[in-house]
């Protein structure tokens, strides 16, 4: 080692030092104030409510309801115009648990800026095409159940239309579809 003295050693570290992690590297996968640096209080009542209705990314939960939940309750806040987009920035990931709360934290360091870039990416993970198509044949195929009330039969259609609100039906197809569907 010459012409290398004492001083430009680097420190010694132990195996301690390597495995050791002082923070972690990502605090927040959404930017919470994109359009301005004004603070929107949100209390901790709405961040309760927003919780007692969570979404864990289990197969049997829907995602379009967890959003529709989701936009009801942080509307209840009252937050002006230009206040609503960082008030559902915000709050949104008090609305996920277990799996959906990891997926959110798997992304990158501030990279979801928008809300419709939340949403675009919560629903393509929690709801891939192979579900959409699966729920669009539900749509399709749908059925009368054998001594199920006409009054049933069309809440259970309905409920179909709304799990896959990007079915494009229109309404004369739906129409159709039901009618085709109902038992003599």
């Amino acid at each position: 080692m010459a012409g290398r003295g004492e001083g430009n050693r680097p420190p010694r570290r132990t195996l301690g030092d390597y495995a050791y992690q002082q923070r972690p590297k990502h605090y927040k996968n959404i930017v919470t104030h994109p359009f301005n640096n004004k603070v929107v209080e949100l209390k901790p009542t709405l961040l309760s409510l927003i919780g007692s209705y969570p979404f864990a990314g289990m197969d049997h939960e829907d995602p379009y309801t967890h959003l529709s939940t989701f936009m009801e309750l942080y509307n209840t806040m009252g937050a002006s115009d230009e206040d609503v987009e960082v008030v559902y920035l915000r709050a949104f990931p008090f609305s996920l648990t277990c799996k959906a709360k990891i997926w959110l934290q798997s992304h990158p360091n501030k990279s979801l800026n928008t809300s419709e870039e939340v949403e675009e990416t919560f629903t393509r993970r929690f709801f891939p095409s192979s579900r959409f198509i699966s729920a669009k044949l539900a749509i399709t195929f749908f059925s009368q159940w054998s001594d199920e009330p006409l009054c049933e039969t069309w809440e259970r259609f309905k409920s179909l239309l709304l799990r896959c609100p990007n079915h494009s039906f229109d309404d004369a197809t739906q129409l159709h579809i039901f009618y085709s569907g109902l038992r003599p």
